[in-house]
């Protein structure tokens, strides 16, 4: 038995070949098997080819195959056995000992083998079927094999991201197989990086598609947008990329990467509704006018909906465009004014307590309008600790790198250039400031050259009186018949915003970028939005009934859920394979009730091989 290559008019094809004589004694070649364009390597076809004719006679090689020869064995056994062709392993050292059997069954000899991942896919598989994405890309003319590719990098995303040349090997691990119907082709990598530019191709449409389809499924009222943006890193350069940019104000202090931003609209139940991809360099509060322009269009209602914006975008510009467009909004105050409200925020007697938050931290509040907006005063014990945590380390880094830069003076660093005077040394003071700005606010600095003395004293009267505003912050709203508390709860809608980007980072593979082409970067940041969709249907389906799980514990939860063969010797000389799903636990049970999973429809296997 060999592989052989067939020359196609495409491309070339693989084909598992037995050479046999026929009754006359002449060499008759017979095709056991197609492979297709698989890519096996030339100096491994005559290993593997070999080890696969003594699968198909029954017979298992003592020591294991190496990982590269055996992965193709496995690949070939399955296509093998698919096809009914595969012969059970009966030419096996076995140990002499009494034979336990019930009904015909030989106990003693049952055997399991290629367990797939099962659980975490059937909720993804409900919520794309429940989305209608086979339907929607079936209408864009994506055939059968791309829908089935574009699931598969979608659903990666969500149970363990990794590069589009790896996806086959992992989609191998899964059951995807039972589910589609099909087998995966270990073949054609490529394939993902041509549904990552389809899918990239009709974005505009799909999010229009899954917008309806979310509000329809669920009755949402989308009164309130959410919108915040982010950025990301490449590793490389992304030089044929015009959006990757350098940035000062890298959210992950990569500023010696290239970054991309990403503006995200959710609704108010943490929807995505659209986004949009910006170079890296914008400022945040350049990119509110590029998504205003589609916010009517976004809820589907006859009335504007509310903007919930963070500080560093609602400028004074931005917050006129929206009024200008007929748009109300609820933005935090940038922290760097709160100063002004010093006096009122320390008339502790005349805030109230925020309602509904009884099992929590209070949050108390105070009330100031003006002609123009309203404005709602918040002190937070919770926040007022974590600031001054936060002031307190970033004072230790500071003082901690005054103290290496004094040994440098005092060592005479010929990198300081001393002899030159000051200009080094406060160069590298006013980098130190820089980045540790909200404790070096506090130090006055001074050095002098002559001596070559460095000193830093703080002011402790501005430390004391900043720091009596820690966990202080307020809230402006155009909407001055909300009231207090509305305004509060409006505002902190906007962590589920916050919580999209940590996922769309972490948990569903965002970052970094390793593609250097602006599409391929746009599409990868598309297929991770799209992972989210499917993420927020699960859970949200989940909520309704009063179940709150995040999909990292949905995952481990579903995770030891499988398919397997359980292979069964018998008495009368056959082995039966099963291929079958395993029972679901209580709790595995009780997911798939609430997201209307019927486990019984899944599609079970038998065959029956006479022993040799």
């Amino acid at each position: 038995m060999y592989i052989r290559e067939k020359k196609t008019r495409t491309t070339p094809a693989l084909q598992l070949v037995s050479g046999r004589r026929d009754h006359n004694g002449k060499v008759r070649q017979e095709i056991i098997l197609s492979l297709g364009n698989v890519p096996i390597p030339d100096e491994l076809r005559k290993t593997i080819a070999h080890e696969v004719e003594n699968r198909m006679n029954g017979y298992q090689r003592l020591l294991p195959l190496q990982l590269d020869a055996a992965k193709w064995v496995d690949f070939i056994l399955k296509k093998l056995d698919s096809a009914g062709k595969l012969t059970p392993i009966n030419h096996q050292e076995q140990k002499v000992m009494p034979e336990t059997i019930i009904d015909g069954v030989l106990l003693d000899r049952l055997k399991h083998e290629n367990t797939t991942l099962l659980g975490p896919l059937l909720p993804l598989e409900a919520a794309w079927k429940s989305l209608g994405m086979s339907e929607f890309l079936d209408g864009h003319k994506f055939s059968p094999q791309q829908i089935s590719a574009a699931k598969i990098s979608i659903y990666n995303r969500l149970i363990e991201p990794i590069s589009e040349n790896s996806l086959l090997s992992w989609a191998e691990t899964t059951a995807l197989n039972e589910l589609f119907g099909e087998h995966i082709e270990l073949s054609g990598e490529d394939r993902f990086y041509r549904v990552s530019d389809k899918l990239l191709a009709c974005q505009p449409l799909l999010e229009i598609h899954l917008r309806e389809r979310e509000r329809e499924l669920f009755n949402l009222n989308r009164t309130i947008v959410l919108y915040d943006l982010t950025n990301s890193y490449f590793e490389g350069e992304a030089s044929a990329n015009s959006k990757a940019c350098r940035s000062a104000n890298s959210k992950e202090k990569r500023t010696d990467r290239p970054v991309v931003s990403v503006g995200l609209v959710l609704d108010g139940e943490g929807f995505v509704l659209t986004h949009k991809v910006f170079p890296g360099n914008l400022h945040d509060s350049r990119s509110l006018v590029e998504a205003v322009k589609n916010l009517q269009g976004l809820c589907g209602n006859d009335r504007k909906p509310m903007v919930v914006l963070d500080g560093g975008i609602a400028t004074t510009e931005n917050l006129a465009c929206l009024l200008e467009n007929g748009f109300d909004y609820v933005v935090n105050g940038k922290r760097t004014t709160r100063q002004k409200f010093a006096a009122d925020f320390l008339e502790v007697e005349k805030f109230r307590q925020i309602g509904g938050r009884d099992d929590k931290t209070p949050v108390l509040v105070r009330r100031l309008d003006s002609e123009q907006e309203a404005t709602v005063l918040c002190r937070s014990d919770e926040r007022k600790k974590k600031e001054d945590a936060i002031i307190s380390k970033t004072e230790e880094k500071l003082l901690a790198a005054f103290e290496k830069l004094k040994k440098r003076i005092d060592k005479n660093d010929g990198k300081l250039h001393l002899e030159k005077g000051a200009e080094t040394v406060n160069r590298n003071i006013g980098k130190l400031c820089g980045k540790y700005i909200r404790a070096a606010k506090f130090y006055d600095i001074a050095y002098e050259a002559e001596s070559r003395q460095l000193s830093w004293i703080r002011n402790d009267e501005k430390y004391q009186a900043d720091a009596e505003l820690h966990g202080c912050y307020h809230l402006r709203s155009s909407r001055k018949d909300l009231s207090d508390d509305n305004i509060w709860h409006i505002y902190i809608t906007l962590t589920k915003v916050e919580n999209a980007f940590r996922l769309l980072k972490s948990d569903l593979g965002l970052r970094p970028f390793f593609h250097y082409t602006e599409d391929r970067c746009d599409g990868h940041i598309w297929i991770t939005i799209l992972a989210y969709h499917l993420l927020r249907w699960i859970e949200y389906s989940l909520e309704t009934v009063g179940c709150k799980l995040s999909w990292q514990k949905i995952r481990r939860l579903l995770a030891t859920h499988c398919y397997t063969t359980m292979i069964i010797p018998t008495t009368d000389g056959k082995v039966r394979h099963m291929r079958k799903p395993g029972l679901p636990d209580e709790r595995q049970r009780a997911i798939y009730h609430h997201l209307a999973i019927d486990c019984a429809k899944l599609p079970s296997k038998a065959t029956i091989f006479k022993k040799m």
